[in-house]
């Protein structure tokens, strides 16, 4: 049954997890599904198959170094010194942040985290497994203290392998990151090169940006047994009047809208977007894109290949079908695909 989580497992070797990018980002595999029919790609064929007639969505976020390393200070405890791993999750409002804590049971509230001479936090409350916290940074810029001591926030299957690296500043960066905001990275953009816009306008190839800040709760597992029970993360999204107009001519003048990742696909889809008539807005979604999803704006995905069990491998399921979608990953699988975050990736149409 579609509604059980279960309908979106699957196995894959440890192995084909990705640790790192490749040296050569087009390099990378790409594995399209076209017309019920699939072929083996690589990412330098990508524009292959879109035309000056359709309309690539990029995600112009930009991932925070938000993994930090701090000693909980507690002056009841005769100033012994706890450390403290805190990984920010979601803003609430100016510096006051949603974080993962390990050990978050070591935390009470009115402790005070000092991660360095600028940057402290205070505890200022719990709920659903996370710790809210007001940032400190006094005289700092709060982005600025981050990008001095934070790490960048690289998903759990490829931390529990390999420590952080510096290069992950750069890796795990796309070449459109604009705007600060994701603790993750819209990873479907780290194909790219840095020229790979310019090589967009040579070819005529219509392309424009939204925001979505990825949330912590993209890595966050789906615990309900029935899909439907499944309560979405809501993250902030934003189109602006540019690329909503480009929309809008695109779909009218019969083009595909192709999304560059499953964050934008989840912008494009929301009901904040296609119930306005596809107009500019700004806010928070919590778009759980599920099978029985009506696609109003994407006829096309571009994206890397998702854990099971999860919202994006349900999203996927929801673009081509469950059959489709098991059969894409079997072949990926038996190929030696790289999977996840640093790994290959797809081409889907409908």
């Amino acid at each position: 049954m579609l509604g059980d989580l279960a309908s979106y497992d699957y196995d894959y070797p440890e192995e084909l997890v990705a640790l790192n990018p490749l040296a050569k980002k087009d390099q990378a595999n790409m594995l399209v599904f076209e017309k019920n029919t699939f072929s083996h790609k690589k990412v330098y064929d990508l524009l292959k198959y879109v035309s000056k007639n359709d309309l690539l969505v990029f995600n112009n976020t930009r991932v925070m170094p938000c993994r930090l390393i701090g000693q909980r200070i507690r002056s009841s405890s005769g100033n012994i010194k706890t450390k403290v791993s805190v990984t920010l999750n979601k803003v609430i409002e100016g510096n006051l942040w949603e974080t993962f804590c390990k050990p978050l049971k070591k935390l009470k509230e009115g402790d005070h985290i000092i991660f360095s001479k600028d940057l402290s936090s205070e505890v200022v409350s719990f709920g659903s497994g996370q710790c809210v916290m007001n940032f400190e940074s006094g005289s700092k810029e709060f982005i600025s203290c981050l990008e001095k001591i934070g790490h960048m926030p690289l998903p759990p299957y490829i931390t529990k392998k390999r420590g952080p690296k510096k290069a992950d500043f750069r890796n795990y960066q796309t070449p459109f990151a604009d705007i600060y905001g994701s603790v993750a990275a819209p990873t479907a953009s780290l194909h790219f090169s840095e020229d790979y816009i310019t090589r967009l306008k040579k070819r005529n190839i219509p392309h424009c940006f939204i925001t979505l800040h990825v949330s912590g709760g993209t890595f966050l597992p789906v615990r309900e047994k029935k899909i439907d029970k499944h309560k979405m993360h809501s993250e902030y999204a934003n189109v602006d009047e540019n690329t909503a107009l480009q929309i809008r001519k695109t779909l009218k003048k019969g083009g595909r809208v192709i999304a560059v990742g499953t964050t934008v696909m989840r912008v494009l889809e929301s009901s904040c977007f296609v119930d306005n008539s596809c107009q500019a807005f700004k806010g928070s979604i919590n778009t759980f894109i599920k099978p029985g999803h009506n696609f109003k704006v994407c006829s096309g995905l571009f994206t890397n290949f998702h854990l099971p069990k999860s919202t994006l491998f349900i999203l996927v399921n929801a673009f081509i079908g469950n059959k489709h979608a098991n059969e894409l990953y079997q072949l990926a699988i038996n190929r030696r695909y790289r999977l996840f975050s640093y790994g290959d990736c797809c081409l889907l149409f409908i």
